[in-house]
């Protein structure tokens, strides 16, 4: 039997010709600068594997997207936080919640607003809300506004630490407070407000329903595309990258 003669390390057989005669296959070329070598690859039944893994979670994720980011977790607590750029709906139901339990405070928060008609330079938020609160039907006297002078940047972030002051120049020993918001904004809120009060005070939230699309099915309106796409970057740029700067953060207001 003939064998094949090469150079080491240039030449390997690899496979014999059907009368037993090994074949040469060539492993290096261009004076050694490229190298080829054996690799493993999906077989089509593993490609179909990969592809149902791949689609069963795009399908979980979608379906339980808005769930997970309209988190609603109360704690025990007699104060209650309303984010100011809420509708009127969601005021009208943070009322009822209000009521609900023996809750002694109401809470406003938020930042100067951008927009809107007939907005005047140093509108806020949380004063806004307040007024709307009390035009609602609730007593003036449980109602309480804690406004933040930020007007662009880390605006829930912002509004985070007004409250923080506002508790701080009122005296108040606050050990918990339930923060209502609205629909997929609520695990984000509740991750910038722990991170505003540093862990010492529990802080409990509560999402009320967006009412311009189905949430169950909010893939299926543009409303809850926006929102729900939106919000979860947002969540999850809040939770890996974003680092508190208190020097780029305006003082609230007082």
């Amino acid at each position: 039997m003939s064998h094949l003669i090469e150079p080491k390390g240039v030449m390997e057989y690899s496979a014999r010709d059907p009368e037993g005669t090994r074949v040469a296959e060539r492993k290096h070329a261009m004076a050694g600068l490229l190298v080829r070598r054996e690799r493993w690859g999906l077989s089509v039944r593993g490609r179909l594997i990969v592809g149902a893994l791949i689609i069963t979670v795009v399908v979980l994720a979608i379906g339980y997207a808005n769930a997970f980011l309209a988190v609603t977790d109360p704690v025990d607590t007699n104060i209650l936080v309303v984010e100011g750029w809420l509708p009127n709906y969601a005021l009208e139901e943070s009322i009822a919640k209000f009521r609900s339990k023996p809750h002694r405070l109401v809470i406003t928060v938020g930042c100067e607003i951008l927009t809107g008609v007939n907005v005047e330079p140093g509108d806020n938020q949380a004063t806004y809300a307040a007024k709307r609160l009390q035009w609602l039907g609730l007593q003036p006297e449980f109602i309480r506004a804690a406004p933040s002078s930020v007007k662009y940047r880390d605006r829930t972030y912002a509004s985070a630490l007004a409250l923080k002051q506002w508790f701080q120049t009122d005296d108040r020993s606050v050990k918990a407070f339930d923060l209502v918001t609205l629909g997929p904004h609520a695990r984000r809120s509740r991750l910038l407000f722990e991170e505003a009060f540093e862990g010492k005070v529990r802080v409990g939230i509560i999402s009320i329903e967006n009412r311009e699309y189905d949430p169950v099915h909010w893939w299926r309106y543009s409303e809850g595309v926006k929102e729900v796409i939106s919000e979860g970057v947002a969540y999850i740029y809040a939770r890996i990258f974003f680092r508190p700067n208190s020097k780029s953060i305006e003082r609230p207001a007082t």
